[in-house]
C-alpha cells in the first residue's frame, strides 16, 4: 500500500449545513478520504452531539467550554473546520454562496422548506456551480404530504415498520437502537454520493440527492413486507430467535451479564452441539432429533442449551463452537469492543492528537480498507468556530476589515451565543439504574496496556513484519 498515493477525495471541497449522526458522519468520512470539510455551524443553535443530550463531555468534565469536549462529535466530525456562520441572515448566506463558487459537495440536513425558504435549494445554487452535488438528508423526503414533518432516529424506526418486527413474542414493538435509522442514512447517502461522483468526473455535471430516511427503512423489512403479499399473513416478533433453525438465540453465559449468540442449522450441527453439552442422546431424541422437531420444542431446547451456556466462557466457548462448524459470537460490551484483538489488528481504532487539554484520544476508523489507498483520519475535529479565519479568508476570499464586520455583526461568531445546559453525568446513579454497566477510572491505562506489543516468546524470539 502506497502511503503517499493520492486518496480518492484529494482536492474536493465539502460544505456540511448538517447536524447531529447521519450526514455528519458522512462528511466526516468523506474528510478520511482527503476531502477538504468545512462545517457550517449556526451561533445561536450547537450541534446536539456538541451538548450533553448524547453522552458525557470527555473524561466526564465539561470545563468552561463544554461545546468543545464532546467526544461524539470528535468522533463524527473528524478532520473537518468550523465555521461558525448565521445563514438565518442575508449576509451569512451571502457568504455561503461565496463558499459554494468553490466548493463541489454541498450536504444538508434540514427539512426541505428551510433552504427553499432561503434561497438555496439545489436548482438555485447548480445556477452559480452547474457541476454541483447536493445531498439532502430529510426524514420523510423532500416531496410527498409528510415532506415538512420533522423526524428523529427514535420515531423513524416505528414508522419504518422496523420496529413492528424487533420486539420478542408476545411482547410489544422494541426499537433497534438509539439512532440507527442514521446511520443507515449516512451509508446509503455515501453510496449515492460516489455515482454522483463519478457522474460529474465524467460529464462535468452535478446531482442533487433526495434521501428520503423513511424509504432506507422500508427498504431493510423485504421479508414481512413479500410475506404479506404472498399469503396475507404478518411476520411475528421472536426477538433474538430464527423462525427456522433451532436453537438461534442469544444465550446466558457466565459470569453477570455475559451472553453468547449461537445458530444451529442442520441436525448434524445439532448433534455436534449436543456431544459438547455432554448429553449426545439429545441428538436422537425424537423430540429434537430433526429441525421440524426442535421447532415444536422450541422453549425445551432454549432452555437445555441455557443450562450449558451458564457455566461456560463466551469467549472461549465462541472458540470451541466455531471450530467444530457452528456459528457463534460473544456479545461484546463498549469495554471488550476498545480492546478487542481484532479491530486492533485491523487497524480500526486510529490514535488522534486533540488540542489540550484532550490530547490523544483513539477514535474509530472506517469498517473498510482500500488496498492501494490509506484512508485514515487526516485530523482531530473542530473546535466551534476554529476555522473562522481560514475559511472566510483562504475559500470565501475575504479581507480582514469584512471578517471583523462580520464578527461584530453577529453573522460570524467565535463562540455560542447559546451554549445550553452542561454538566457532569451521574454516573453512580447511572450505575445504580444499571444504565451504565461498569466505570474504569483507570481506562487509559488500561487501554494504553492492550497497546502495547506482545512480548517475545520464550526463546527470546518475536515476529517481524
Amino acid at each position: 500500500m502506497d502511503n503517499k498515493a493520492t486518496l480518492p477525495m484529494t482536492g474536493m471541497r465539502v460544505l456540511d449545513l448538517s447536524y447531529v449522526f447521519a450526514v455528519p458522519y458522512m462528511a466526516g468520512l468523506l474528510s478520511d478520504l482527503g476531502a477538504d470539510v468545512v462545517k457550517i455551524e449556526a451561533p445561536h443553535k450547537l450541534d446536539q452531539t456538541r451538548g450533553r443530550a448524547f453522552g458525557p463531555y470527555l473524561d466526564n468534565d465539561p470545563a468552561g467550554d463544554p461545546w468543545n469536549r464532546s467526544g461524539i462529535f470528535y468522533v463524527v466530525n473528524r478532520g473537518k473546520r468550523s465555521l461558525v456562520l448565521d445563514m438565518s441572515k442575508p449576509e451569512g448566506r451571502e457568504v455561503f454562496l461565496d463558499l459554494v463558487r468553490k466548493s463541489d459537495i454541498v450536504l444538508e440536513n434540514y427539512t426541505p422548506r428551510v433552504m427553499r425558504k432561503w434561497g438555496l435549494n439545489y436548482e438555485e445554487l447548480r445556477k452559480i456551480k452547474p457541476s454541483l452535488i447536493m445531498l439532502s438528508n430529510t426524514g420523510y423526503g423532500s416531496t410527498g404530504p409528510w415532506c415538512n414533518f420533522p423526524s428523529q432516529g427514535t420515531t423513524l424506526e416505528a414508522t419504518m415498520g422496523i420496529t413492528c418486527y424487533t420486539g420478542y413474542a408476545g411482547d410489544k414493538p422494541w426499537k433497534v437502537g438509539q439512532s440507527y435509522p442514521d446511520f443507515l442514512a449516512c451509508w446509503s447517502g455515501l453510496t449515492a454520493l460516489w455515482a454522483a461522483i463519478r457522474h460529474m468526473r465524467k460529464t462535468g455535471e452535478g446531482q442533487w440527492i433526495d434521501v428520503g430516511m423513511y424509504q432506507l427503512g422500508v427498504a431493510l423489512i423485504p421479508e414481512p413486507i413479500i410475506q404479506k403479499q404472498v399469503d396475507g399473513t404478518d411476520m411475528p416478533r421472536i426477538g433474538n430467535e430464527h423462525p427456522e433453525h433451532v436453537p438461534s438465540n442469544v444465550f446466558r453465559a457466565r459470569g453477570d451479564d455475559q451472553w453468547i449468540a449461537l445458530t444451529v442449522e442442520t441436525d448434524t450441527q445439532w448433534a455436534t452441539l449436543a456431544q459438547l453439552m455432554g448429553q449426545p442422546a439429545l441428538a436422537t431424541d425424537v423430540r429434537f432429533a430433526h429441525a421440524k422437531d426442535r421447532r415444536e420444542h422450541r422453549e425445551e431446547v432454549n432452555a437445555l442449551v441455557t443450562a450449558w451456556t451458564l457455566g461456560q466462557d463466551k469467549t472461549a466457548l465462541t472458540q470451541t463452537l466455531q471450530s467444530r462448524g457452528i456459528a457463534a459470537g460473544p456479545v461484546l460490551n463498549s469495554r471488550e469492543l476498545l480492546l478487542d484483538p481484532h479491530l486492533r489488528q485491523r487497524g480500526f481504532y486510529e490514535r488522534v492528537e486533540h488540542p489540550e487539554p484532550i490530547g490523544m484520544r483513539r477514535i474509530i476508523g472506517r469498517p473498510y480498507r482500500l488496498r492501494f489507498r490509506k484512508a485514515h483520519i487526516q485530523k482531530p475535529g473542530p473546535r466551534f468556530g476554529d476555522g473562522n479565519d481560514s475559511v472566510l479568508r483562504e475559500i470565501a476570499g475575504l479581507d480582514d476589515e469584512r471578517i471583523a464586520a462580520l464578527k461584530a455583526a453577529g453573522i460570524v461568531s467565535d463562540l455560542p451565543t447559546n451554549p445550553g445546559l452542561s454538566g457532569k453525568m451521574d454516573t453512580e446513579g447511572m450505575l445504580r439504574l444499571r444504565t451504565l454497566v461498569a466505570v474504569d477510572p483507570d481506562y487509559r491505562d488500561i487501554m494504553g496496556k492492550a497497546e502495547r506489543p506482545e512480548p517475545p516468546d520464550s526463546k527470546g524470539a518475536s515476529d517481524a513484519h
